[in-house]
């Protein structure tokens, strides 16, 4: 997992950093617009978002086989926690074309602030349950989750 501001990104070596940053580079205006939108096919892809955070508790710890996520705050800011595995329950089966799972919250729960112009990396495996309200209430969200294709 990796925290840090946005410009900081050519700091990381993330797969497919640069055309990331490309992207962010021209289309923020677009960002809403779509549902969905591939940047090299299903090799890397971004799903914008727009919502209102939520406790913690109404949400699910997920994790991902194949896709590293690289979520991007532009509005707004979030909880966002991490668990380590052996603190998880799955709550479901591993979803191969969703390339999800779903786990109890469980013990050992890391928290963490995500600010406008600030990303979050989760790599294949690590749980993560974003979404989440800080602690000075809900706070409405406009974020870009990119899909990095790492695993097979």
């Amino acid at each position: 997992m990796i925290v840090d501001t946005i410009a900081n990104l050519g700091r990381y070596n993330i797969p497919s950093r640069k055309e990331i940053a490309r992207y962010l580079a021209g289309k923020e205006a677009l960002l809403l617009s779509v549902p969905e939108l591939e940047i090299n096919g299903r090799a890397l892809f971004v799903r914008p978002s727009a919502y209102v955070t939520r406790n913690a508790e109404e949400g699910r710890f997920e994790s991902h086989v194949k896709y590293m996520d690289l979520q991007y705050v532009f509005q707004g800011c979030e909880i966002m926690e991490t668990a380590p595995a052996d603190a998880r329950e799955a709550l479901t089966e591993y979803d191969p074309k969703a390339d999800n799972q779903f786990y109890k919250a469980g013990k050992d729960i890391s928290r963490f602030l995500v600010r406008a112009g600030e990303f979050a990396v989760f790599f294949p495996g690590e749980a993560h349950r974003p979404c989440c309200s800080p602690e000075t209430g809900a706070c409405e969200v406009k974020k870009l989750v990119f899909k990095v294709l790492i695993g097979v």
